[in-house]
């Protein structure tokens, strides 16, 4: 059998006219070990992304995106459950990006995944965020505030007012996971570094909708300026998808707020899975010694973000460094993790799962 692990190219960043909140944590931690020439900061790096937008790159075993490669021959059939090719084809909903905020990122929301009013190169997105490092004092901004209902936000809003009294801030310690669900009020703060997994409709944008800004500017290479012009904003229709059902203040805060469940606690390895979404499947492996993962039979994104792992997989060995990502095949019954110091992120979507969501 063929290769059943594919590395990608470690520096699929977003521009900083896109991301002009960035920091340098990506540079100057995640990525700093993998000699490579990067910006003195990066908002954004897509770690898995079959998106036309930004997608990943293979590197080694193929010169081109991952969605090329699984357009090659038989690749499909053996990268990809029959319940992904029936419902995704050679996409993926899944879409993980590092982020990396030095400043406040505007206020937004996003809509339901399968909102039949999008145009139809649009989509929701269900996110969620793990901390991987923040500033003293830092936090995200999650909800409303105890005791402002949705009328008193919307005047706000629509006034121009300052909407952080409006808005629930969350101080976050590392390791902490928060889910995102459609139509929740979210902006992370300035300080923290998160990892970001999106669960979007394949081959579309995920749209996020902008309430707030910050009363920035910028000119036209994403750099604050008095005399530049501000971000586009989409108060309207994003006051349309507001959930005016979730909680509030500190209740809405511990109903995002995602609670590991412990698989395995040794002096050797902690693994705990942290589901965010009804529609992923996350794990984070944490250790050093020899570990056996068996496989889903879905595809399956790995990520290394510290340490140094190999991976045997059907009789072949794959090396990661802290930094870069890669996928394994759905036809891999199971992978051998030879870990240092290692913090592993693996993920898979739910085919059957998105499948009753779109019924």
């Amino acid at each position: 059998m063929s290769a059943q692990f594919v590395k990608f190219k470690p520096d699929n960043f977003t521009a900083h006219v896109r991301t002009p909140w960035a920091g340098s944590r990506i540079v100057k931690t995640i990525k700093a070990g993998l000699g490579l020439n990067l910006p003195p900061y990066i908002g954004e790096s897509w770690e898995f992304s079959t998106s036309s937008e930004l997608p990943s790159r293979c590197d080694g075993v193929f010169d081109g995106t991952f969605s090329e490669f699984l357009s090659v021959g038989n690749h499909a059939d053996l990268w990809l459950s029959a319940a992904h090719r029936k419902l995704w084809k050679t996409s993926s909903p899944l879409l993980i990006k590092y982020l990396d905020a030095a400043d406040d990122l505007s206020v937004q929301l996003h809509p339901p995944i399968h909102a039949p009013e999008l145009p139809p190169d649009e989509s929701g997105k269900w996110e969620s965020w793990l901390i991987l490092g923040r500033k003293r004092g830092a936090g995200i901004y999650l909800g409303l505030e105890k005791g402002v209902t949705r009328e008193m936000f919307a005047n706000a809003v629509k006034s121009g007012q300052n909407l952080r009294p409006y808005l629930h801030f969350v101080p976050v310690r590392v390791g902490e996971t928060y889910a995102i669900p459609p139509g929740t009020i979210h902006a992370l703060g300035a300080g923290v570094c998160a990892l970001e997994p999106q669960v979007l409709q394949p081959g579309k944008r995920a749209l996020s909708l902008r309430l707030y800004d910050w009363n920035r500017c910028y000119d036209i290479h994403g750099n604050l300026s008095s005399s530049g012009t501000p971000r586009q904003l989409h108060v309207d229709e994003a006051l349309k998808y507001m959930d005016v059902h979730c909680l509030s203040g500190k209740e809405f805060e511990n109903q995002c707020r995602i609670k590991p469940e412990i698989i395995t606690e040794t002096s050797s390895f902690r693994i705990v899975n942290f589901n965010a979404s009804p529609f992923l499947n996350s794990r984070m492996i944490s250790g050093t010694g020899e570990y056996l993962e068996i496989l889903p039979h879905e595809l399956v994104c790995i990520l290394l973000m510290q340490g140094q792992i190999s991976l045997t997989i059907a009789g072949q060995t794959y090396y990661l460094r802290a930094g870069e990502a890669g996928v394994i095949s759905a036809s891999a019954h199971d992978v051998l993790l030879q870990c240092q110091n290692a913090r592993i992120y693996m993920a898979h979507a739910l085919p059957t799962a998105f499948s009753q969501l779109k019924s």
